[in-house]
């Protein structure tokens, strides 16, 4: 069984298709990245994973269960699996990094406060944070922001991880910091869907690589195929400019 399988999708803006007829299959503890040019569907894909955006045809399964609109509780169980980090760090800036860590298991799910203080305390010194815990976002850099983003994510004790371009909004030399914590959990086990323009983190860390251009996907294989032996010409165009 596969923990990700997009059937046939095809999403919409009104006249605009974003993208059509796309298959993508993930397996348990695999690590997609998902490369390409801006407007290529990349992030819009991702948000259909998890229901932020409603796909207009096709099927999206999740370990094994089909989303459908109709079944909002069905929805809202597999999505609860299922971690989102953004470009923009969407922390609330009246939490301290601490209390955003531990409001949707306290909120979403019930947990006992002393469980997930303990709980969002160890995922902050996971992501190297445990001298900020009081912090409150304002007074946190970039990057500093986007960890807690990543241990609020992982609070919630999901199966897999997506990632939607998470260090874009970052200054570059705070880029390293994040990709450390993601490579991290790539080597634990995590399940994970990264879209990224940071092609060093696609070669060293993905066991397979997409690239989309267009709403389609133009070519998919290995990191040292496409990345090395690019066959389509498009291909080879884009990381030509990007690397």
């Amino acid at each position: 069984m596969y923990m990700i399988e997009a059937i046939d999708v095809t999403k919409k803006f009104g006249s605009l298709t974003v993208f059509e007829n796309l298959n993508v299959n993930v397996s348990k503890g695999e690590v997609l990245v998902i490369i390409g040019p801006s407007g290529s569907g990349k992030s819009t894909f991702l948000r259909c994973l998890n229901h932020l955006e409603i796909a207009n045809e096709g099927q999206i399964i999740i370990e094994g269960e089909k989303l459908e609109e109709k079944n909002k509780e069905l929805v809202r169980k597999v999505t609860t699996k299922m971690g989102m980090v953004f470009q923009n760090f969407n922390l609330f800036p009246h939490m301290t990094a601490l209390e955003n860590v531990m409001e949707a298991p306290r909120t979403v799910k019930k947990e006992n406060k002393e469980e997930v203080k303990k709980k969002a305390e160890r995922l902050l010194k996971k992501v190297g944070l445990e001298d900020k815990m009081d912090y409150y976002p304002s007074k946190l850099s970039g990057g500093q922001k986007q960890r807690v983003a990543i241990a609020r994510a992982l609070a919630m004790e999901p199966d897999i991880m997506l990632f939607d371009e998470p260090t874009s909004a970052l200054d570059p030399e705070l880029v390293g910091e994040v990709l450390n914590v993601m490579k991290e959990l790539a080597s634990e086990g995590m399940t994970m869907v990264v879209v990224t323009h940071e092609m060093g983190f696609a070669k060293d860390v993905a066991d397979r690589v997409i690239f989309m251009d267009g709403g389609k996907i133009v070519e998919e294989g290995v990191p040292e195929q496409i990345f090395t032996f690019p066959t389509q010409d498009r291909t080879k165009e884009f990381l030509k400019k990007v690397i």
